[in-house]
């Protein structure tokens, strides 16, 4: 399973000296939407400027006028998007093509997406497609888990699993390999040590079932 380090809610300097830090940690480095919509793309070229070659995930949450906002992110040098699973099938179906013509990565968010609609969206997208289990910020605390959100629509998909990310939960997820890729955020950033424990993180979540 990959590690994904998200950074969010911090100023950009911030967010580029812990890239230069735990990039090497790292198999996806993912500019927040918050950072996105504080500094615009420019938070996503200076991120990779600090990345040292490490993949950026531009966390858009695209829901309209999709070929621009891509393009935009390319741009800026990343190499992956997201969309959000509640947009209209239409701009999800144009995500697919886009940044398959763009030589992006896409990860539609199912955050708050229901059964029906991932069910439909599992039967529109292709494989290559990343799908995002996704526990928003305001549902954590709330004795909610991201694992609740999984079940037997992962299999043969590429999942990725974000929110209220600990040590434990992405233990968990390793051994079961119910996931792809793990995205980290506070967990790892608010660490007292980023770095030590985005490498405890990364040599965790590559465990998988030995």
């Amino acid at each position: 399973m990959e590690l994904q380090i998200a950074l969010d809610r911090m100023e950009l300097d911030e967010a580029v000296r812990l890239t230069e830090r735990v990039a090497g940690r790292a198999d996806r480095i993912e500019v927040g939407t918050s950072l996105v919509k504080r500094y615009g793309t420019r938070a996503v070229s200076e991120v990779v400027a600090a990345g040292g070659g490490t993949p950026v995930l531009a966390d858009l949450k695209t829901a309209d006028d999709l070929r621009t906002e891509f393009a935009l992110a390319a741009d800026g040098g990343a190499r992956a998007v997201t969309v959000l699973g509640q947009a209209p099938e239409e701009t999800v179906r144009r995500g697919v093509e886009v940044a398959a013509e763009l030589g992006l990565e896409l990860l539609v968010d199912l955050l708050g997406v229901s059964e029906r609609r991932r069910e439909r969206l599992l039967g529109m997208l292709p494989e290559w497609v990343l799908l995002g289990a996704h526990l928003g910020k305001d549902a954590q605390g709330t004795g909610w888990s991201v694992v609740d959100l999984l079940g037997d629509w992962v299999r043969g998909r590429r999942v990725a699993v974000a929110g209220g990310m600990t040590e434990e939960v992405v233990a968990s997820l390793s051994r079961s390999g119910a996931a792809s890729r793990a995205i980290v955020g506070s967990a790892i950033t608010k660490a007292a040590d980023p770095v030590e424990r985005a490498s405890r993180m990364r040599e965790v979540a590559g465990r998988g079932s030995s």
